[in-house]
């Protein structure tokens, strides 16, 4: 049996399955798995394939609800993948199984103040083993809501076809599309994306070799957004040379499928992070 290893930062716990991971150049890619459609939930479960977590990373932070369920109950940790590109390049994945929710007001926004250590605290980690860039995959949380008129045209709306990437770098530049679309209108971005960027930015001590946000389109009208998620697969492709499991994309597009008419976000959270017929402790 592989002898664990666990690390501690200030406000977050590492539990690495092996003591010997190793330091080469790496790219760390994050995906949340609530987001609205669960388009990135879908790309980075596909791009995980069969892998098993490399490590397990808890904080008193995360938010985890009171109460859980036997058997099979819900893990309260995110969880760290490996796994490499056509090229042989590593690459870390991690997936966010939960996050701060987004506040009602102004008044009750705490998600900095229980996103920033978490982050903090990985990228931190994280620079032993020498990673170097980072790729978060997420969509244009925008246009799942609501919009009027004036919001249309005042914000970019990303066809859903189409992933645009920001620089997070050159933070000046516009998005592009991988089309060759210049975004030439605001992305709102939402946590925990643009915290990750920002703090890889200040934090990593290795030489940085970039930060983008991949930002799918987003079909407000569809509560699993297929399409996006091929989007976002397609650049992983062609762009970063990840390959992603066929097989595993349509198990938890099935998955999700039979959670259509839940509406409760808590609920839903659950299930996701629930090992179902053990694919979600993959």
């Amino acid at each position: 049996m592989a002898t664990k290893l666990v690390n501690q930062q200030k406000d977050v716990d590492f539990v690495w399955a092996k003591s010997n991971i190793g330091n080469e150049p790496t790219t760390l890619l994050v995906f949340h798995q609530g987001e609205s459609g669960f388009a990135s939930f879908l790309a980075g479960m596909g791009l995980i394939g069969e892998e098993k977590p490399i490590c397990k990373i808890f904080s008193k932070l995360h938010s985890v609800g009171a109460f859980n369920s036997a058997p099979e109950p819900t893990f309260p940790e995110w969880r760290l993948f490996e796994t490499r590109n056509e090229d042989g390049k590593r690459f870390f994945i991690l997936r966010i199984t939960h996050a701060h929710p987004l506040p009602d007001s102004e008044a009750n926004d705490h998600v900095w103040l229980y996103t920033y250590p978490i982050v903090r605290d990985i990228v931190l980690e994280l620079n032993s083993l020498g990673v170097d860039e980072l790729v978060y995959l997420t969509t244009n949380l925008l246009q799942s809501a609501e919009l009027s008129q004036s919001d249309e045209e005042e914000y970019a709306m990303i066809p859903i076809h189409d992933v645009a990437v920001y620089d997070y770098i050159n933070h000046k530049n516009n998005a592009m599309t991988i089309e060759g679309e210049d975004i030439d209108k605001p992305i709102i971005l939402a946590p925990p994306a643009w915290p990750f960027a920002s703090v890889f930015k200040a934090m990593c001590i290795n030489e940085i070799k970039g930060i983008w946000i991949a930002i799918g389109g987003r079909d407000n009208a569809q509560f699993i957004d297929k399409e996006t998620s091929e989007s976002l697969l397609n650049y992983c492709d062609s762009v970063l040379g990840l390959s992603y499991s066929k097989s595993k994309f349509e198990e938890y597009e099935e998955v999700l499928q039979g959670f259509a008419n839940y509406t409760k976000p808590f609920d839903m959270d659950r299930h996701l992070a629930d090992s179902g017929k053990d694919m979600m402790h993959g």
